[in-house]
């Protein structure tokens, strides 16, 4: 039997059934309202970015208007959380926290994120809260269907790759060398029991789970919270400010360099490792994708573990620990998040309903090698 590459059509991964048309009057009376009543503003058409994103809502447009009597203009990026019959991944969507970590990014590092000139906590104006960031002109990397089947990251040469890996470990060392006091930070903090950050954020794995799993059971997934709980790290290091979507697609690039750090909806307080493990394992989910779909291994030598792990040493000075923890970790997080996809694909249509609840899951034989004890999964 020929395997075939995946077809699905970004398009038509839903996340949103908002009318734009609507949605882009609205948010020109907004702005009115907001930027005053000389301040005509002229919005462009809303268009979605296409390649990447899943969960919020992200909407691209300009913008003219005047300010001071003088004109103004300028490129944007509404984000909105997902309305509830768009099927969304999470629960809730805290854009306090997003906004406020971006912020805190931005003051304390020399780390590209967009920044954030505009936010509305009500649901008055769009039916929901957003924010508005000021638009970073860069390149890419899908997510759907995944990099490793094309494009310019999976053409790219083997130093062209070395430099996009180290961009992003460059990232994740200058996110976690920010220093922060305990208040200003407090908004990250996870408020679920459990003694240590990490604690809690695999209470909140475990809460999602229950939350996403409308009522089915999936074995593999309860096997490697286990497994996971089994196996815990002996000591969790020190809590570090976290990006928590470590991954080349939440990044905008050019010319193989980073201009913008995107999504932050996952960032939290936590050991380094957890960004480090994620880094690794996307990589490897998405090699692992590439094999399951096409029978080919793409990009074998882009983020391996142990020159990630070395490399990040290298940049910081921190010894990592359990990193292959921390990678089936990342696993976890996953797998939780793809039983809500595989659920939303069936719900529009795109997907026919499994026979077994294992088959809602790519990573199940990534698991399956976890919990039999593989040494070399995630070599």
């Amino acid at each position: 039997m020929t395997r075939q590459r995946p077809t699905v059509d970004p398009a038509r991964m839903r996340t949103s059934n908002r009318d734009r048309a609507e949605l882009h009057a609205r948010l020109g009376a907004w702005f009115a309202q907001t930027l005053g009543p000389e301040s005509n503003p002229r919005l462009s058409p809303l268009v979605s970015p296409g390649k990447a994103g899943m969960s919020s809502e992200t909407l691209l447009f300009d913008m003219r208007w005047r300010a001071n009597g003088a004109e103004r203009s300028g490129r944007f990026v509404a984000r909105l959380p997902p309305p509830a019959d768009a099927f969304p991944l999470f629960p809730r969507y805290d854009f306090d926290m997003q906004v406020g970590v971006m912020r805190l990014v931005g003051s304390r590092s020399d780390i590209a994120v967009p920044r954030v000139p505009w936010q509305e906590r009500g649901s008055e104006a769009l039916g929901a809260p957003f924010f508005v960031m000021e638009h970073i002109d860069g390149e890419m990397v899908p997510d759907n269907p995944p990099y490793v089947f094309g494009g310019w990251l999976a053409g790219a040469t083997a130093a062209q790759q070395d430099t996009v890996q180290q961009e992003l470990l460059r990232v994740l060392a200058g996110v976690h060398g920010i220093e922060a006091s305990a208040e200003e930070t407090a908004f990250l903090q996870i408020v679920l029991p459990g003694e240590t950050p990490l604690r809690r954020h695999f209470a909140r794995e475990r809460a999602l789970y229950e939350w996403g799993r409308g009522g089915m059971r999936f074995p593999p997934v309860e096997r490697l919270f286990d497994w996971l709980q089994a196996h815990w790290p002996a000591s969790e290091g020190e809590a570090v400010l976290s990006w928590g979507d470590a991954r080349p697609a939440n990044a905008l690039w050019r010319d193989f360099r980073i201009v913008g750090v995107l999504d932050w909806e996952l960032a939290m307080l936590g050991p380094r490792e957890m960004d480090v493990g994620y880094l690794v394992f996307f990589h490897r989910y998405f090699r692992h994708v590439a094999q399951l779909m096409a029978g080919i291994d793409a990009m074998p030598g882009f983020l391996r573990r142990d020159e990630v792990v070395a490399a990040y040493e290298r940049l910081t000075g921190a010894r990592l620990h359990d990193i292959d923890w921390y990678i089936s970790y990342a696993l976890l997080q996953q797998a939780v998040v793809e039983i809500r996809l595989s659920q939303r694909r069936i719900l529009f249509g795109e997907m026919e309903r499994p026979a077994s609840t294992d088959e809602y899951l790519y990573s199940r034989r990534l698991i399956g090698q976890v919990v039999s004890g593989d040494r070399e999964v995630w070599a």
